[in-house]
């Protein structure tokens, strides 16, 4: 395994792809947490570097991802994640395992260059797209109960802006808790401020 020209190429692009992508795509957007860029390129670089030393070996791939499954089962089985953050956790191992093995392949790396170079581009546009569309999320639980009938939107709407600071461009009611007096609301702010 000759490591200039089978390995550093790839663990290159997958660098490259990964900072545009964690970076302008992830990162860029004001409510992402900056422990996940770290976790995403750390998971991004750790499985191309798995996955090409353990190319030529026979159960290569499905080591790799169970490798990498049990990671993420022992870290991230007890917290919430998002799914915008779990969209870029499957990017970040994915996104590896297809570097590390153009070399196995009869793909050249500018198809590989390419293919990267599409999927950044796709990837940080639509989710640019979709914040610029939607705004930023939140999950809030919100007590006055009062508010939440379809009559009281525009209240409601006004009561969330007052509260937040912030101009919310629409709600979804996930749970009422009628017992407590209280609703569970996603809301969703406008992120052109």
């Amino acid at each position: 395994m000759n490591l200039f020209v089978e390995i550093l190429p790839g663990l290159a692009l997958t660098l490259a792809t990964g900072l545009i992508i964690f970076g302008l795509g992830y990162s860029a957007a004001r409510h992402s947490r900056p422990e996940y860029f770290f976790t995403f390129l750390t998971f991004s670089i750790m499985a191309f570097l798995i996955t090409s030393l353990l190319r030529d070996v026979q159960l290569t791939l499905g080591f790799s991802f169970g490798l990498l499954a049990v990671f993420t089962i022992m870290r991230f089985r007890s917290t919430d994640i998002q799914v915008r953050e779990m969209t870029y956790l499957y990017l970040s191992i994915m996104l590896p395992f297809a570097n590390a093995l153009f070399v196995a392949t009869r793909i050249g790396f500018s198809d590989v260059l390419s293919i990267n170079a599409g999927l950044a581009i796709f990837v940080v546009l639509v989710d640019r797209l979709l914040l610029w569309r939607f705004g930023t999320s939140q999950l809030i639980y919100y007590e006055k109960i009062e508010l939440i009938q379809s009559r009281n939107e525009s209240l409601l709407l006004a009561d969330l802006n007052q509260r937040t600071g912030r101009r919310v461009r629409r709600y979804i009611v996930e749970e009422i808790d009628f017992l407590r007096d209280t609703a569970t609301l996603t809301v969703y702010f406008d992120e052109k401020e």
